[in-house]
């Protein structure tokens, strides 16, 4: 057995990962954090990084492996959260059950938990991360505690989108986002400086991996973060009992081993699937977790797309400028009869990077996006060839169901006619490639009730091992409608102080 070297080892930094280091840690238990990336240099780009990651393998029209598969949303110190626009929703009641607008051939969507149990925690971490937003404008938005901070104003372009809508009779209200309108939690409003989505925010005003923690003080020497390294296997001491993880640095290949009373995965869905398969021992020949054949199945990436056009700069109420990637949003076709199985999805501005008036006219963007099926056959695998370190490449079996097909097709249709009513000019689809992953990452540990149709417990814990948890977006059986990163923290919040209660 592995020396006893910390109480938990945390795999990943980013928005579940944090959450659940800092909370172990604040309660005196010893926390060793590995980090697969780096901290991201000044200036670092979503463009300027991809080039850095490991690819996954996706099929080809024709069926062949192809490395365009994109297995995180960003590999580097913080995760994610160092790169993203900062939404910051809820999920909806009816996200957490979804029983009635699947098709017959998806797995259950229902979580073992619902959104009552989860609302202590988004109330909690939005007061400490402060979310801008404006309570009650959302007709879909699910009860909270009142909002700490005022909504965005919108952009020249939400506003232009905002007013089209309220014509049509629709319900537009501001974006929630977790970046600062004004001063909040030690970290200043946001000067609207520049384009969000995919870049660094310069000022602090966005919320990261370090937002939620600015109040809590953690004892000394009790929380080490290891960047650089990147997990490789989880060792067995007993049957049921996880012993230690295994990690290798990602420039010279060196291999360490910490050893730990309780492993937490919190990678992102696609990287903790593919590390309980790489952990094959005797008494877990598939791989841990995996008796029932479920780890990496029901993986879901959701459906996307985007519309925009041209307008002339003369329509517009002022000239443009920089701000928050998305200011504007509408849940009019979340429910909706016309919709296929009665459930659409989310459409909201999504401003490009570049906003400057050009030959007089200006871009305008929306963004739609809805939850795909879980499927059993959408799964993440390992392949027989490997990478750079010697492991196994990853394989996203990813396929686009007939429904979600339709569904993404009728939100491009709402999406074209708001942007044809604003005036807006020559509309264009454009492709989000969701299919190849990296954006939104759910499932693959997926947390039920019955092990043999799941992989981890209401909990996060994985149902053949006493001491390992998933805190990440495996843990979802069902996408949601809307962007998951705010959920994601909360639930791992709720995990981490289960996982204390456990070590104490």
């Amino acid at each position: 057995m592995a020396a006893q070297a910390v109480d938990v080892c945390v795999v990943g930094s980013g928005a579940s990962g944090s959450i659940v280091a800092h909370e172990i840690a604040r309660n005196g238990f010893r926390v060793h954090v590995l980090e697969a990336g780096r901290t991201l240099p000044p200036g670092a780009t979503l463009a300027t990084v991809q080039s850095d990651v490991g690819n996954a393998l996706v099929r080809s029209s024709i069926g062949t492996l192809t490395p365009f598969g994109r297995p995180w949303s960003v590999s580097a110190l913080g995760g994610g959260l160092t790169l993203y626009a900062g939404i910051a929703f809820r999920y909806r009641s009816a996200d957490f059950d979804a029983r009635a607008h699947v098709a017959a051939d998806a797995l259950d969507p229902a979580w073992p938990i619902d959104y009552a149990e989860l609302r202590p925690y988004y109330d909690e971490l939005e007061l400490r991360v402060g979310v801008a937003r404006l309570a009650g404008a959302d007709p879909l938005e699910p009860p909270s505690d009142p909002a700490v901070l005022p909504p965005h104003d919108y952009s020249t372009q939400g506003r232009l989108i905002a007013g089209t809508a309220e014509r049509l009779a629709m319900q537009p209200f501001p974006t929630p986002l977790a970046i600062n309108s004004a001063p909040y939690a030690g970290r200043p409003a946001c000067e609207r400086c520049g384009p969000c989505n995919e870049h660094l925010c310069t000022t602090g005003a966005r919320a990261d991996a370090r937002s939620p923690f600015t109040d809590i003080t953690i004892p000394s020497n009790v929380l080490t973060v290891s960047e650089g390294s990147k997990a490789a296997r989880i060792e067995l001491g007993a049957v049921s009992r996880a012993d230690s993880v295994e990690w290798l640095d990602t420039v010279t290949g060196q291999r360490g081993s910490v050893g730990a009373r309780c492993i937490v995965l919190a990678g992102n869905a696609v990287q903790s699937a593919a590390l309980l398969l790489r952990s094959v021992h005797r008494a877990a020949p598939n791989g841990i977790g995996n008796s029932s054949d479920m780890v990496g199945r029901g993986i879901s990436f959701k459906i996307s797309g985007y519309v925009s056009g041209h307008i002339t700069a003369d329509r517009l109420e002022a000239p443009p400028s920089g701000g928050p990637f998305s200011t504007v949003a509408l849940s009019d076709h979340y429910f909706d009869s016309e919709a296929p199985s009665g459930l659409g999805g989310m459409i909201y501005e999504a401003s490009p990077a570049e906003r400057t008036i050009c030959d007089g006219n200006i871009s305008v963007r929306l963004h739609f996006l809805a939850a795909d099926q879980p499927m059993h056959d959408n799964a993440i695998q390992l392949s027989n060839s490997w990478d750079r370190l010697g492991l196994p490449k990853i394989v996203l079996q990813y396929w686009t169901h007939p429904l979600d097909k339709r569904r993404l097709g009728y939100l491009s249709r709402r999406a074209s006619e708001l942007l044809a009513q604003a005036g807006v000019k020559k509309i264009e689809y454009q492709d989000s490639n969701y299919q190849f992953g990296s954006g939104h990452l759910h499932g693959g540990c997926r947390a039920g009730n019955d092990p043999t149709q799941s992989v981890v417990d209401r909990w996060g814990r994985v149902h053949d091992i006493d001491n390992l948890y998933v805190a990440d977006g495996g843990f979802f059986p069902y996408a949601g409608g809307v962007n998951p990163t705010f959920t994601i923290q909360a639930n791992a919040l709720r995990i981490a102080r289960r996982i204390v209660t456990q070590l104490a």
